[in-house]
């Protein structure tokens, strides 16, 4: 089990099998498919990144490419790393709040946070 906090909440974490199942019931689709949305968001970001390091781009150009680059992709991104925090959340506190309900206490997802490389970490070494 870890801990992740978001918006200065903190909030216990972890995954098994009855994650993936959960995570199906409570969102009517499989986590593997999410899993797949967040490899590709990331291997996306690491292929811009040596691509433009391969041009010695400066790192504020990378960064500013990366940026603009992954806007398409970023509403999905969010979408699943929501899900997935909320569903490992849940594994542990199987009382929770709806996942709607625990949305409204979520004021700002900031993309640097470190709970979103805690997530994807936990479950993609989980799962994959």
């Amino acid at each position: 089990m870890k801990q992740i906090v978001i918006c200065d909440k903190e909030y216990d974490i972890d995954c098994n099998a009855f994650t993936r199942f959960q995570y199906k019931k409570v969102f009517n689709k499989g986590i593997f498919e999410d899993i797949k949305v967040l490899n590709e968001f990331s291997e996306k970001q690491n292929q811009i990144r040596k691509d433009l390091e391969e041009k010695n781009a400066s790192e504020e150009d990378i960064e500013k490419a990366i940026n603009y680059s992954m806007m398409e992709n970023l509403d999905d991104f969010i979408d699943v790393i929501e899900k997935i925090a909320y569903i490992l959340i849940y594994t542990v506190n199987p009382k929770m709040e709806t996942f709607e309900n625990w949305l409204k206490g979520i004021k700002k997802i900031d993309l640097s946070a470190n709970w979103i490389s805690e997530v994807t970490e936990l479950a993609v070494n989980s799962f994959c």
